[in-house]
């Protein structure tokens, strides 16, 4: 009996939404039964920075001595229109409980940090409820296949950030503060669990979009990317055509150890695939976007 039960939630938890998620393990399921996620419907929004908005952004930037460059801001440019198709987006990053089923189902490696440090040998990185951090692209995407889903592509990522509307912040445009927003700067010197900063998140309840820990993203980072898209609606845009261990990745959303100023919902970042840090980690989305060959 309890075995028909815990089936009938993964099928309700799976296919709510008409989203049918491609048939995953019985490990998988059990990681699915404990994720929520969030429907963003399909639509046209507007994508990156108008030349004044990243200006302004820049000038704040230097006030904060971020050591952020002129170069980072001119890659959002120019703003423009991206249609995206229906799609969902799990509430939280993923934890490292969940992570642990993954790596126990698959034999995967156990997250390292950036010198190949054993990541969960650190007490402040290994509770349950945190983020998993210490995982390379490569891991974050297989993790995400295992469950019938996808790392987000930068476009779905900004869209449950901004919104419609363009937010500067997920929860709007009130320059974020710590233990009320988000976990930035250090205030905690650690990630934080998933869903502390119920003010931070967004209006339809996606949390720790801003701070805690960087999210990857699916898209290979290119500065000029937007410019090829300036001149009509992109659709389901997608930086990625082979999965090339050489080219930079994006990551998102700043973390928990960068100021203020990399936590605006626009801003691009980017990591390497192979390599990994204890201030990454990601979120899913589903369906799996198509990947050009």
């Amino acid at each position: 009996m309890k075995r028909a039960c815990f089936t009938i939630l993964v099928l309700i938890l799976t296919h709510h939404n008409n989203f049918a998620v491609p048939d995953v393990s019985s490990a998988a399921q059990q990681v699915l039964a404990t994720m929520e996620w969030v429907s963003i419907p399909e639509g046209t929004f507007l994508m990156g920075s108008t030349p004044e908005e990243a200006k302004a952004a820049y000038e704040d930037a230097k006030l904060r001595s971020s050591m952020l460059e002129q170069h980072t801001f001119d890659a959002e440019l120019p703003r423009h229109q991206v249609y995206l198709s229906t799609y969902e987006i799990s509430r939280y990053e993923i934890t490292n409980a969940q992570y642990r089923v993954f790596i126990e189902a698959t034999n995967r490696p156990t997250p390292r940090g950036h010198d190949g440090e054993e990541t969960w040998a650190d007490e402040t990185l290994s509770g349950d409820t945190q983020p998993v951090v210490g995982v390379t692209w490569f891991d974050a995407q297989a993790f995400a296949e295992w469950v019938g889903g996808s790392l987000p592509t930068e476009a779905q990522w900004e869209r449950a950030a901004r919104g419609a509307e363009g937010r500067v912040y997920p929860w709007g445009s009130v320059p974020p503060k710590a233990r009320q927003h988000a976990n930035f700067a250090r205030r905690y010197n650690r990630p934080m669990p998933v869903g502390q900063f119920p003010e931070g998140e967004s209006p339809i309840g996606v949390a720790d979009l801003a701070g805690n820990v960087w999210e990857w993203c699916l898209d290979e980072y290119s500065p000029t990317f937007y410019q090829q898209h300036k001149d009509a609606a992109s659709q389901n845009p997608l930086n990625l055509r082979f999965r090339d261990v050489l080219r930079a990745r994006v990551i998102r959303g700043g973390a928990w150890d960068v100021g203020r100023a990399f936590l605006r919902s626009s801003l691009r970042f980017k990591f390497y695939p192979l390599d990994s840090t204890h201030t990454i980690g990601f979120r899913v989305v589903r369906p799996r976007p198509k990947i050009k060959k």
